[in-house]
């Protein structure tokens, strides 16, 4: 049995590949984009979106080196020397598969927040001048709904945070709610 190909989009399939991450990540800045007005948080992302950027070429140029990948002739738009470690190797890669690797780790953050905000209340504690100062989280649990909120170093509880953002419970989670509060009542009906 021949395995399923497409051919029709010539050039382009990798960037036609590439379209729902460029999606998914488009869609996660836009829903957590409150977050990003924190700034030590922005240079978190940055920071790390440019240490994983440089391993990722790291990793292709010795994936070049030891001839991991081999790409057909044509199926990319243009090949370009990997940055930094291709200056000095002259190894190239498709343009296509250095996108993969900055689109790719922006999308992990986004995933593993979206993750953490099933679970956990993210709550970022700000400073004196309104800087950030330090991250929190608070178990929730899957059922109830978890917000992101901002509160002032110093002060504790609930009644100090301020919510930026709230997630309702899923689809999953209310199902699963439905469900407890039937079993709940006909075992209080038995009784």
């Amino acid at each position: 049995m021949q395995p399923l190909r497409f051919n029709f989009c010539g050039h382009w399939s990798y960037a036609t590949v590439l379209l729902p991450y460029v999606i998914l990540l488009a869609l996660s800045i836009w829903r957590f984009r409150v977050i990003i007005k924190i700034v030590k948080w922005r240079i978190f992302f940055n920071f790390s979106l440019a240490t994983f950027l440089v391993l990722g070429l790291f990793f292709e140029a010795m994936a070049g080196a030891f001839y991991v990948w081999s790409f057909p002739a044509g199926r990319h738009l243009w090949q370009m020397r990997i940055p930094i470690f291709g200056w000095f190797t002259g190894l190239v890669i498709p343009i296509e598969e250095f996108c993969w690797i900055a689109l790719v780790i922006p999308l992990f953050y986004y995933l593993y927040l979206w993750t953490t905000l099933v679970f956990c209340d993210i709550i970022f504690v700000l400073g004196e001048k309104g800087q950030f100062y330090k991250r929190e989280e608070r178990w929730v649990g899957f059922l109830d709904e978890t917000r992101i909120s901002v509160r002032n170093k110093g002060e504790r509880g609930r009644e100090f945070e301020r919510p930026i953002l709230v997630r309702p419970p899923g689809f999953v989670a209310r199902r699963v709610n439905r469900l407890l509060k039937r079993k709940l009542r006909s075992a209080r009906v038995d009784d």
